[in-house]
């Protein structure tokens, strides 16, 4: 068929029916079945059917749509019962090239509907994925890539549920981009993507879809998205440590209106003194402490396996200052007070709120300003030190559900030798505190490691602490300790 007798026939008003094309079209006396439908893409097998070719010569460049809009959409019925295959490829192919706002509304809110392609084939069901993907990606028009986000998430959906009715979908589940399908929440989501985040650095469009499905799924708005703490903590950090997945992430998540674009101008946002000191370690020196803190959190399990009752401060090991740390003690001594105490609080906020594949992440940039602050003289510095320390000795209470964070808190207090930290004889009633909180968690814990790590914590800063402090504070301390470690007292003090 020629492009000038198509279009000629489309502008006549009576063909609104795919009926009346058939018999406009000659094809009257046939009728379209599925297995006809096969047999018409075969028979143009190697190439296009005349009126595929024509419908793509004609259909992109009318000027106005809304006008023959019912036509059209006749025309492209007709064309999909006799050519299934070949018409899915022409609109996948018109997707994913720059026609006209005007046609790529008409294909995306007249023709192209979410229920015509999640009924696809499970290789057609790919097809249009990877066509969404493209044409989500390229769209500029807000509305237009909603759209399309929606048509990608639902064929994200229905790809899901092939392959957990397929037993054969094993093997492609256990690829990330896959494996994307099958999470649930939000959470999980972002936390799969922080774990995976160098594999799916080219799918951020498709994980933006799949958090917006999830969102829309477990009735969470914007709003409620940025006032969840669990939410903003993995976000923040997953932006500073693997942006190359999050900011595009973010920016397509935004587009989506999933969450909020001031979102990050809030007053729960990273400030410019973390993301500076995040900034002081490349990815390979971020590799360097989470390995060393991972060697110190083995070392403390097999403590623990072996029963170990007490360990000694210098067990831990003592090295010279990295480059990264030499840096991030220039950094925070050039911070005023007030940003300094705003930086340990950050600090906080999110070690208390990390989940714990997250946590490590968070501790090593703690531990990289601890160290400076100990070792600082400057009387100013004291008060900060004493709150430092106290968000050390918190986390055995506060990360109670995590074990391994308990453990790296116990590994930063051996390797800073803290019990004999001149904070204590300077701070006197902090150190009857700490005691006090340790017992507690000593006392409390019904998870072994947990109970193990609080009491070796609080036999550090019975055993290897200044002798003096016990003597003083002796009679406060036989309240707050039980039997058995208080006769331990007793025998360092020599009774």
């Amino acid at each position: 068929m020629r492009k000038e007798a198509l279009l000629s026939l489309l502008l006549r008003d009576e063909l609104e029916t795919v009926g009346a094309w058939a018999a406009a079209l000659g094809r009257g006396d046939r009728h379209s079945t599925a297995a006809d439908a096969v047999a018409s893409d075969e028979e143009e097998e190697g190439g296009r059917a005349p009126l595929i070719t024509a419908i793509d010569e004609v259909v992109p460049y009318l000027p106005d749509y809304s006008a023959v809009s019912t036509e059209l959409k006749a025309l492209m019925s007709y064309a999909e019962e006799a050519y299934s295959n070949q018409v899915n490829r022409l609109v996948q192919g018109w997707l994913q090239r720059p026609h006209s706002v005007h046609f790529r509304r008409w294909v995306l809110r007249d023709w192209l509907k979410c229920s015509h392609l999640t009924s696809a084939e499970p290789a057609a069901l790919v097809q249009w994925r990877l066509a969404l993907f493209v044409a989500a990606t390229d769209e500029t028009v807000k509305p237009l890539k909603r759209t399309l986000l929606e048509c990608l998430s639902a064929v994200n959906e229905a790809v899901e549920a092939r392959f957990q009715e397929d037993e054969d979908g094993d093997v492609a589940s256990k690829t990330p981009s896959a494996a994307l399908q099958s999470l649930e929440t939000v959470e999980a989501l972002l936390d799969f993507c922080f774990l995976h985040a160098e594999q799916l650095a080219s799918c951020s469009l498709l994980c933006a879809a799949k958090l917006h499905a999830l969102a829309r799924r477990t009735q969470r708005s914007a709003v409620k998205l940025a006032e969840d703490d669990g939410v903003l903590v993995r976000v923040r950090w997953s932006l500073m440590l693997k942006p190359v997945l999050f900011k595009p992430l973010l920016r397509h998540a935004i587009a989506l209106k999933t969450v909020s674009g001031n979102m990050t101008a809030g007053q729960l946002w990273t400030s410019d003194e973390l993301a500076g000191l995040v900034g002081l370690a490349d990815a390979d020196g971020q590799v360097t402490m989470l390995e060393e803190l991972s060697a110190s959190r083995l070392a403390l399990e097999r403590a623990f396996t072996f029963g170990a009752e007490h360990i000694h401060s210098s067990a831990s090991g003592t090295r010279g200052r990295s480059v990264v740390e030499a840096a991030a003690g220039k950094y925070v001594e050039a911070l005023p007070a007030e940003k300094r105490a705003s930086l340990f609080a950050e600090l906080e906020r999110d070690l208390d709120e990390a989940p714990p594949h997250l946590f490590p992440h968070i501790f090593v940039f703690f531990k990289l300003i601890l160290s400076p602050m100990l070792s600082s003289s400057s009387r100013e510095n004291q008060g900060l030190i004493v709150k430092a320390v106290n968000i050390l000795i918190a986390l055995f209470h506060r990360r109670s559900h995590d074990a391994e964070s308990c453990l790296d808190a116990l590994g930063l207090l051996l390797r800073q030798s803290l019990a004999a930290s001149p904070i204590w004889s300077n701070n006197p009633p902090f150190y009857v505190q700490a005691i006090e909180s340790l017992s507690e968690a000593a006392t409390l814990q019904v998870e072994p490691t947990l109970k193990w790590a609080a009491r070796m914590a609080l036999y550090q800063l019975l055993f290897e602490c200044d002798v003096q402090l016990l003597h003083r504070y002796r009679s406060n301390l036989s309240k707050l300790l039980p039997p058995r470690t208080t006769r331990l007292v007793s025998i360092r003090l020599g009774n």
